[in-house]
């Protein structure tokens, strides 16, 4: 007796629906192209939240009465511009600080920072990131990365014979000098944290401007967490209860991770675009640079 002819059609004369090796296989990759297309999404959605470089055609005001002497330097294949104000000299050295700035400024918005630490006897380096103010190219965390360490050699020669050297990072900047820490502190006799965050991929999760499962996609650039415990300097952190951004509890969390000597200062009614902006703001700032923790 023979048997009825088989009613299932050859594998290879199949629709690719009805091949399961096919279709998973399909499915696997629609499922890879679209968490690749998710994770650029999600990081060039943080990165333009992270950087937002300050206004490039700002020219250094000369306003402030202070002997400020424009630099430039390269950084890879971007020429950057600085400003350097040396202190009035006293019997001894001054102390000098290497100013990391935060997004939405330039050089030209930072003289006023220069010039408080020039009158207490502070000499200071400033300079823009790639593609702020006016130093070439784009901004990026590893463009940034290449202007500390590049800004900090022309620090270390410019503050030679400097009593102290200490670098002070707000907001952003702190993120940029803890990215590059380790190529930045030898010679170095603090740091400064002013108004900092956790991680990148924290912030854009608390800033809610990225769907919470699309905020876990973010690469995690700057994780200033795991950044501090390189650290192997004396530490100030500076961070108000009224940072509507970056909550106090990061810098606490910040502290606790620094394996260096360290001091949290809690600034009560600072909100995050006011920082250092009084004199009591600033007084136990210029006293760690002058001498250091108590």
């Amino acid at each position: 007796m023979t048997s009825p002819p088989s009613t299932l059609a050859p594998a290879a004369s199949r629709p690719l629906w009805q091949r399961p090796a096919l279709l998973g296989a399909a499915s696997l990759l629609v499922l890879l192209i679209a968490g690749v297309a998710a994770r650029w999404y999600a990081g060039r959605r943080a990165l333009r939240e992270l950087i937002v470089p300050g206004n490039r055609r700002a020219a250094p005001s000369a306003d402030a009465g202070i002997p400020a002497a424009a630099l430039s330097f390269s950084s890879g294949d971007h020429a950057i511009r600085a400003l350097w104000v040396r202190a009035a000299p006293p019997e001894s050295a001054a102390p000098a600080v290497l100013v990391f700035h935060g997004n939405r400024t330039s050089v030209s918005q930072q003289v006023a920072v220069q010039a408080v630490l020039y009158r207490a006897g502070i000499s200071s380096l400033v300079f823009d990131y790639s593609g702020f103010g006016e130093s070439e190219g784009e901004a990026s965390p590893a463009a940034l990365r290449r202007d500390a360490r590049a800004a900090f050699a022309v620090f270390a020669d410019s503050a030679k014979d400097a009593s102290r050297r200490v670098l002070l990072g707000t907001s952003l900047g702190a993120a940029v000098l803890l990215d590059a820490i380790t190529d930045v502190q030898a010679g170095v006799d603090g740091v400064v944290l002013v108004g900092t965050f956790t991680s990148a991929r924290e912030a854009a999760r608390r800033a809610g401007r990225l769907p919470r499962p699309l905020s876990l996609l973010v690469p995690d650039w700057y994780d200033n967490i795991k950044a501090v415990r390189n650290l192997e300097r004396p530490l100030l952190v500076v961070h108000s209860a009224k940072d509507q951004r970056f909550p106090l509890e990061g810098a606490e969390r910040l502290v606790a991770q620094a394996a260096v000597p360290k001091r949290l200062i809690q600034l009560e009614d600072a909100p995050h675009q006011r920082y250092l902006a009084t004199s009591a703001d600033w007084r136990p700032v210029l006293e760690f640079i002058r001498r250091g923790l108590p």
